[in-house]
C-alpha cells in the first residue's frame, strides 16, 4: 500500500488527480450541472433542481411531465434555459433561477436543446436538426422571448460556446459517439473511430477555423473560461479535463481522472462544474483542484412507487388453451391467461422481480410451461393453469443462456425448445431428463422450426447446413438419433405432422441459394418462393395426392378414410374431483378429450424418396401447423410483405381455403378446432388485436376471421414494482451480454466484478432514465460499436405534432417571406412539399402574412401558429409585392427531413454534372439496406451513359454488406455489339466503365464502413472525405427487457481475409482527407464533393473509357 501511495503522490506533481471514491451508501445519479455565482443547477429524476454551491439540501425547480434537462445559465445568473417536453415536443424553455412558470421559446417540431447563451445574454444558442440535410445537428440562436431563430454559419455543430469578447466560438462539430439522451444511449468506451469528437475554434465573422490538436480520441463539451477553452477528453484514459490556450496552441491536462468517465462540463463564475457517475464536482482553474459537492436530494419520486398497470400493449408472445376458451400471454415479464367469454384474467406468475417468457399451454390443459429467471438463470417452469399448485422448476444451463419457443409433445410429457447457442433440446417433464436433440450450424436469428409427431415419439426439426440451406431431420425420442430426409440442394423448413400420423408437411425452396445469407446485399436480388410438400412416413402408405378414382369403399376403408380426414369422434372426461361450482363450465370445456393415439409409423429406409409436391402454386409460405387430421394450416404472404393470409389445405378437396387475412401470427388449439389470431390494429401501428375464432374457412360472403372471439384485454392488469423491475433488468442486461457477446472474453471486461460495482447505484435510482444511465456507464468498457439501448417505461408528455410548410424563410419588413421551396423531387410519390402543389402558384419572395386568419409577423415564431396542424388543412394568406393578398389552403407535414435530403442530393447531382461537363454520374447511397439498394438501382444504372461516377455515401446509416454494389461497380467491359440499325452497344450494358470515386464521412457506419472498405479492397477507386464511424461488430435479435426497453449485444464481428480486425473501432481512412471548412461551405462550396470530381476527372484523363473500334465486316467470299 505504501508503494502505491508514493506513486500517486509522484503522479500528482505532473497533473492533479480526480481519484474515484467508492460509491456512497445511498448514491444518486445527478447529471448535467450548470453554475451560477451562488448555485448549481442539475438534472435528477427527469427534473431540474438547484442547490447551493457549497452543497446541502436541493430544491426542485421543475416538475413537468417528461424530461427537463440541459440547463444553461444566463450571463447575469438570473435565468435558466433548458429543454423540456411540457407541450409534447422537446423545445427550449426558460425559467427564473428562483423558480416560476416555464416559458416556451421554440416551437419547431424538431428537437431543440440549449447549449449556451451569447456573452451579452441577448440570445440562447441551441442545437437542432431543423435545417439539416441528413443525420447531423447545427447551432442556432434565438431571443429568450422567442421569435425568429438564426442559423450560425457552421456546417456541423453539436455543442459550443462563444468567447466573452464575441470573436470566437469553440464547438464540437459532432455528437459524441457514446451519447446519452435519457431515452436512448450508446455505450462505446475507448472509442477511436471516425466520430471521435474534435473541438474547433472558429473566428467570427470571417470563419477562419482552427482545430484543437487531436489524438484520435474523443474531445467534447468545450467551454470558455477566461482566455482558455476547457474540454473533456479520453486521450489519456478515462475521460478527463483538458484546456487549450489559443495564444500558445498548448493543450494541458487540467485534471487527471482515474475513475469513471466525466460526462458534461459547464463554466460559471469562478469555476467549472462537471458530473461523474452521478456525483457533481466543482473545479477551480486557479488552484487546479476539484471537490465533490455533497447534495441531499429528497422528493416524492413518483416513478419508484408501485402501481397497477395495464400491460396489453406489452405482449411479446401468445398461445392458446387446448380447446380455445383462453389465451395465454407473456407481457411485462408476467404470464397471464385471458378468457374468450367468462372468468377472470389470471396472472399466473405475479413476480415483479423475475422475468417470465414464452408461455406454452400443455395439450392436456392442466399446465402452462414458461421460462423464468427467478433463480438468476433461466429455467423451465411448469405451473398449474389455475395457479393452484406448486410450480415445477427444471434448471437448464449453469451459465447465461436464453431459451425460446417451447413446444409440448401431444402426450403432455415432453417439451422441445432451443437456445441462443443454436441447440435444440428436449425435456422429459416426468423424469426431468434433458436431452440434446441437435444444433444449428450458423447463427441466423432466433427462429427455428420443429414439430412433434402425433404419438410424441418423433421430433422433426430444421438445421442449416454448410451450404447455408436448411434440411429437415427426424429425431427419435427412443433411440436419440436423427435422420435427414430432405435434399441438401433445397432449403426446407416449417415441418408439421398430420394428425393422422401418415404424412409430414413442409415447405421447400429451390431458389433460396442466392438469398441464403441475409447480411449480403446480393440476397436482395432474388425473390424467394416456396412450394408445399408432403413426406409419406410409412413405406406402405399411399401418396396424399395419388390419382383419384370414385369407387365405393368397404366399411373398414370408409372408417380409415374418415379418421385420416379428421372425422374421428372424441370423448369428454368427467369433471375433476373438487372442482369449484363456478368453474365447472370452464373446466369442462377446457379439458380436451385425449383419444387413444396410434403409434406413428415411420420407415427411415428410403424416406427421402417419398416426398411429393402438393398441388399449390409457388408462393411465400410460412408457419405450417397441423390442426385436425387430413390437412394443415399455413400462412401465405404477398410479394410486398406485411401480414399474411391464414389458409388450410385439405387432403380431401386438395385445395386451400382461407381462414383469415391480415394475420401477423397464429396459434392452433390442441384439439384443432380454434385458432388464436394476432392481427394489426387498423393502420395506426397500435397494439395488435387478438381473437380466438373457429379454425374453419369463412362462410360464403363472410369476412375472413370476422370480429368474433376478439379478446377483451382491458383486465390485463398487474401490480408493478419499478424498483424490483429495475434490479431484474440490471442483471438481465449483464446476462444478455454474457449470452450473446461475440467475444467469450468480453474484450477483457470482468463482468462479474463490474456487475457488483454498479449494483449499489441500482438500489437507489429514482427513475427509469437513471437505469439507462447505468446501462450506458457499465457497458462502456466493452469498447465495441453497436452496443446501445433505448426505451423502457419512461413517462412521456402527450405528443403534439407540429406543422411544416417545406420552406426556408427570410425576414422582409417584419414579415416571413419565402426564400426557398422544397418539392421533394418529381418522382417521389410519397414526398411532396405542401407549397409546391400544382395550382397554388407559390413562389420565392411571397410573404406569409396570416395563418388560419390570424396575422403573423417576425415577432412570433412561425411554427407557433402551425403547431398541431400536420395532416390538417390550414389557410395561409400570401402577399406578393403590390398584388392583392390571396388565401391558399394547404396541408402541413410533420417533418421536412426527407424534402431537405432530396434537395441536397439533387443539388449535388447538378453540381457534379456542371463541374464534370456531363462526364460523371452522381449516386447517393443513404444506407446499405433497402434505401441504398433502391437508390443504387435507380440512379447508377440510369446514368450508364456517363464515363465515370461519384459514389456519395456520406451519412450512410448501414444495414447489409453492399457486396452487390461493389460487384456492379467492378464490372469490366466484355464485348461490343454491332446491330444493323442503331448505336453500337456493349456487354455489360448496365455498367459505368470509367473512373469512380467514393466520398465518406464520420457518420458513415456499419454497412457504411464495409462499403468503402470493400471499395478500396477491390481497387475500384480512391476514397475522399473523412474517416468512417468504425463499427463492424454486428447485432441480431435480442430478447426484450421486462418493461419493453431494448439493449443490444454485438454478436458477430468482421475481420479481413488476412486475419485482422481492421475496421472495428478504427473506421476506414480516406485516401484524400478533406474537411468541410466552415468558410468554404458558407460560400456555397462542398470541398469533399469538389475534390472527388477533380480526382475522377484526373482518372478519366489517365484511363479513358474504351471506345468501340468496330473491325471491317467479314467478307467470306473475298478471301
Amino acid at each position: 500500500m505504501r508503494k502505491v501511495l508514493s506513486v500517486l503522490a509522484a503522479s500528482f506533481a505532473v497533473a492533479p488527480f480526480a481519484i474515484a471514491a467508492p460509491p456512497p451508501a445511498n448514491p444518486h445519479l445527478l447529471q448535467r450541472p450548470a453554475l451560477t455565482q451562488t448555485q448549481i443547477v442539475f438534472n435528477y429524476a427527469g427534473d431540474l433542481w438547484t442547490v447551493d454551491r457549497k452543497g446541502g439540501k436541493a430544491t426542485r425547480l421543475t416538475a413537468g411531465v417528461g424530461i427537463e434537462t440541459a440547463p444553461v445559465v444566463s450571463p447575469d445568473g438570473s435565468t435558466i434555459a433548458f429543454s423540456g417536453e411540457y407541450d409534447g415536443n422537446t423545445d427550449v424553455f426558460t425559467i427564473p433561477i428562483a423558480g416560476g412558470i416555464p416559458k416556451r421559446v421554440t416551437y419547431h417540431p424538431s428537437i431543440d436543446v440549449p447549449v449556451a447563451w451569447t456573452p451579452d445574454g441577448k440570445q440562447i444558442i441551441f442545437r437542432s436538426d431543423r435545417q439539416a440535410t441528413s443525420r447531423f445537428a447545427q447551432l442556432f440562436e434565438v431571443a429568450p422571448t422567442g421569435g425568429v431563430a438564426k442559423l450560425l454559419p457552421l456546417p456541423l455543430a453539436y455543442q459550443g460556446q462563444i468567447s466573452a469578447d464575441g470573436k470566437m466560438i469553440a464547438y464540437s462539430p459532432l455528437a459524441p459517439a457514446f451519447g446519452f439522451n435519457y431515452t436512448s444511449y450508446v455505450s462505446w468506451g475507448n472509442y477511436r473511430g471516425g466520430r471521435a469528437g474534435t473541438v474547433n475554434i472558429t473566428s467570427l465573422p470571417d470563419l477562419t477555423t482552427t482545430a484543437i490538436p487531436h489524438e484520435k480520441a474523443s474531445d467534447f463539451s468545450p467551454v470558455w473560461f477566461g482566455n482558455k477553452v476547457y474540454f473533456l477528453s479520453d486521450r489519456k484514459g478515462s475521460v478527463s479535463l483538458f484546456s487549450y490556450d489559443p495564444a500558445t496552441k498548448a493543450v494541458t491536462e487540467a485534471l487527471h481522472n482515474t475513475g469513471s468517465d466525466m460526462h458534461s462540463l459547464s463554466a460559471g463564475p469562478g469555476g467549472l462544474v462537471y458530473d461523474q457517475l452521478g456525483e457533481i464536482y466543482l473545479f477551480d482553474p486557479a488552484s487546479g483542484k476539484s471537490h465533490m459537492i455533497e447534495i441531499d436530494v429528497t422528493g416524492d419520486l413518483p416513478e419508484v412507487r408501485e402501481r397497477i398497470e395495464n400491460v396489453s400493449a406489452e405482449i411479446e408472445h401468445a398461445g392458446i388453451s387446448p380447446t380455445g376458451i383462453r389465451a395465454v400471454f407473456e407481457a411485462h415479464g408476467e404470464i397471464l391467461t385471458v378468457p374468450v367469454k367468462h372468468g377472470p384474467t389470471r396472472d399466473l406468475t405475479n413476480t415483479p422481480g423475475a422475468m417470465e417468457r414464452w408461455p406454452a399451454w400443455a395439450p392436456d390443459g392442466q399446465s402452462i410451461a414458461y421460462f423464468s429467471d427467478e433463480s438468476g438463470l433461466y429455467a423451465l417452469h411448469v405451473a398449474s393453469q389455475n395457479d393452484d399448485g406448486p410450480v415445477k422448476k427444471f434448471p437448464l444451463a449453469a451459465e447465461a443462456a436464453y431459451y425460446f419457443q417451447p413446444k409440448w409433445s401431444p402426450d403432455s410429457k415432453k417439451i422441445a425448445f432451443y437456445d441462443n447457442r443454436l441447440n435444440l433440446w428436449m425435456l422429459d417433464i416426468v423424469t426431468g431428463k434433458l436431452s440434446h436433440v441437435g444444433e444449428n450450424n450458423f447463427f441466423s436469428g432466433i427462429d427455428r422450426d420443429y414439430a412433434w409427431s402425433p404419438d410424441s415419439r418423433w421430433l422433426a426439426y430444421s438445421r442449416t447446413e454448410d451450404n447455408h440451406l436448411s434440411c429437415l431431420y427426424l429425431y427419435s425420442t427412443e433411440t436419440g438419433t436423427s435422420t435427414v430426409f430432405t435434399d441438401k440442394m433445397a432449403d426446407s423448413g416449417n415441418p408439421a405432422f398430420d394428425r393422422n400420423g401418415k404424412y409430414l408437411y413442409f415447405t421447400a425452396s429451390t431458389n433460396q441459394g442466392g438469398t441464403a445469407f441475409g447480411l449480403d446485399m446480393t440476397s436482395d436480388l432474388l425473390r424467394t418462393t416456396r412450394n408445399l410438400y408432403a413426406l409419406v412416413l410409412a413405406a406402405d402408405a399411399p401418396s396424399p395426392v395419388a390419382p383419384e378414382s370414385d369407387d365405393e369403399k368397404t366399411l373398414a376403408e370408409a372408417k380409415e378414410h374418415n379418421k385420416d380426414m379428421g372425422d374421428e369422434p372424441t370423448t369428454t372426461p368427467a369433471k375433476p374431483a373438487g372442482q369449484k361450482p363456478d368453474e365447472a363450465a370452464e373446466a369442462k370445456a377446457s379439458m380436451p378429450a385425449v383419444p387413444t393415439t396410434k403409434p406413428t409409423k415411420i420407415d427411415l429406409a428410403g424416406i427421402e424418396t417419398r416426398v411429393v409436391a402438393l398441388p399449390l402454386p409457388s408462393r411465400r409460405y410460412t408457419d405450417l401447423d397441423s390442426g385436425k387430421a387430413g390437412g394443415f394450416f399455413f400462412v401465405e404472404h404477398s410479394e410486398g410483405g406485411g401480414p399474411g393470409t391464414l389458409k388450410r389445405f385439405s387432403l380431401e378437396s386438395r385445395k386451400a381455403e382461407t381462414i383469415s387475412d391480415r394475420v401477423e401470427s397464429y396459434s392452433l388449439s390442441a384439439n384443432g378446432e380454434k385458432v388464436l389470431l394476432e392481427q394489426p390494429h387498423g393502420g395506426d401501428g397500435g397494439t395488435p388485436n387478438y381473437s380466438i375464432v373457429p379454425a374453419t374457412p369463412a362462410p360464403a360472403g363472410g369476412k375472413p376471421g370476422g370480429d368474433s372471439g376478439v379478446l377483451n384485454l382491458a383486465d390485463m392488469q398487474i401490480r408493478t414494482d419499478p424498483a424490483a423491475e429495475w434490479r431484474q433488468m440490471y442483471h438481465e442486461v449483464w446476462r444478455v451480454e454474457r449470452a450473446y457477446f461475440y467475444d467469450p472474453h468480453f474484450h477483457g471486461v470482468d463482468t462479474v466484478a463490474d456487475e457488483k460495482k454498479f449494483e449499489p447505484y441500482v438500489r437507489s435510482i429514482a427513475s427509469r432514465t437513471d437505469l439507462n444511465y447505468i446501462f450506458q456507464e457499465m457497458l462502456g468498457p466493452f469498447s465495441v460499436g453497436h452496443l446501445r439501448g433505448n426505451g423502457g417505461a419512461i413517462p412521456e408528455a402527450k405528443r403534439v405534432p407540429g406543422g411544416l410548410l417545406g420552406a426556408d424563410y427570410t425576414i422582409v419588413n417584419n414579415q416571413y417571406c419565402i426564400a426557398k421551396l422544397y418539392d421533394g423531387g418529381h418522382w417521389n410519390p410519397n414526398m411532396t412539399g405542401p407549397l409546391t402543389q400544382p395550382g397554388l402558384n407559390v413562389h420565392v419572395g411571397d410573404c406569409i402574412t396570416a395563418i388560419g386568419g390570424k396575422p403573423l409577423t417576425a415577432a412570433e415564431d412561425i411554427q407557433r401558429p402551425l403547431e398541431g396542424t400536420a395532416g390538417h388543412a390550414v389557410t395561409l394568406r400570401l402577399a406578393t409585392g403590390s398584388a392583392p393578398a390571396r388565401d391558399i389552403t394547404i396541408i402541413p407535414i410533420r417533418s421536412e427531413a426527407s424534402l431537405r435530403n432530396v434537395d441536397w442530393i439533387e443539388s449535388n447531382q447538378k453540381k457534379v454534372d456542371q463541374l464534370s461537363g456531363g462526364k460523371l454520374a452522381y449516386v447517393y447511397l443513404p444506407d446499405t439496406g433497402e434505401g441504398g439498394f433502391t437508390n443504387f438501382n435507380r440512379y447508377y444504372f440510369a446514368q450508364d451513359n456517363k464515363q465515370g461516377a461519384i459514389i456519395d455515401e456520406r451519412f450512410n446509416a448501414g444495414g447489409q454488406v453492399a457486396d452487390y454494389i461493389i460487384e456492379a461497380m467492378k464490372r469490366p467491359l466484355l464485348s461490343f455489339w454491332q446491330p444493323r440499325y442503331g448505336a453500337i452497344d456493349r456487354t455489360p450494358t448496365a455498367a459505368i466503365l470509367g473512373a469512380k470515386v467514393m466520398i465518406t464521412n464520420e457518420f458513415s457506419g456499419s454497412g457504411g464502413d464495409a462499403m468503402p472498405y470493400l471499395f478500396r479492397q477491390q481497387k475500384i477507386g480512391p476514397l475522399v472525405g473523412k474517416r468512417t464511424w468504425g463499427g463492424l461488430v454486428g447485432i441480431g435479435g435480442i430478447p426484450v427487457l421486462m418493461d419493453g426497453g431494448n439493449v443490444t449485444s454485438p454478436s458477430f464481428g468482421q475481420f479481413s481475409p488476412s486475419g485482422v480486425w481492421d475496421v472495428e473501432n478504427k473506421g476506414v481512412e480516406p485516401d484524400f482527407p478533406v474537411d468541410q471548412d466552415p468558410k468554404a461551405v458558407s460560400e456555397g462550396h462542398d470541398p469533399q464533393l469538389e475534390k472527388a470530381v477533380a480526382l475522377a476527372l484526373e482518372g478519366l484523363e489517365k484511363s479513358p473509357v474504351p471506345a468501340p473500334k468496330r473491325p471491317p465486316f467479314p467478307d467470306y467470299h473475298n478471301r
